[in-house]
């Protein structure tokens, strides 16, 4: 084989290396983000309580799911329960391996505590119905610093 034909057949190889080595967009998390999200999950769990419901176990796929679109919105500036890729809460479920009989997903933008955030949510017909449903098993959460400063969160409920 010669050196033109070797170097023609390496370089989209050599391309797709260099493409998939860059990393993807930084996120920046609040400070204390492991703190507000755990208190999320309290506050929803002890709400769920009083309405006689069991509570959310957490689940890690769930919250990479979570995290990955907290962060994809806060890049971005905005509020969608749309990937940009164009994917569905569901579809980035099945990325990370959560094979659901069952998915759901709140996204808030720029409440900045997990209180306010929850006191939102339960004010959302929609939403209030995704803490409430009773077949929703798993829960993840997320938060997410945008470019603007203001904190993107995500939850995310499931059952397999």
């Amino acid at each position: 084989m010669n050196v033109d034909r070797l170097i023609s057949c390496l370089l989209p190889f050599a391309f797709f290396v260099l493409i998939a080595a860059v990393p993807a967009a930084a996120c920046t998390l609040p400070t204390g983000a492991a703190d507000l999200t755990r208190q999320l999950v309290v506050n929803i769990n002890q709400e769920r309580a009083r309405a006689g419901l069991r509570p959310f176990r957490l689940s890690g796929l769930l919250s990479d799911v979570a995290q990955r679109h907290a962060c994809e919105n806060a890049s971005q500036n905005r509020l969608s329960h749309r990937g940009t890729d164009g994917s569905s809460p569901g579809t980035r479920a099945l990325r990370v391996g959560y094979d659901f009989r069952h998915v759901t997903e709140n996204v808030a933008l720029g409440h900045a505590t997990p209180d306010g955030v929850l006191r939102a949510w339960l004010f959302s017909s929609s939403h209030r119905q995704n803490i409430f449903d009773p077949r929703t098993v798993d829960l993840g959460v997320a938060v997410a610093v945008g470019q603007d400063g203001r904190l993107h969160w995500v939850m995310n409920g499931g059952a397999l």
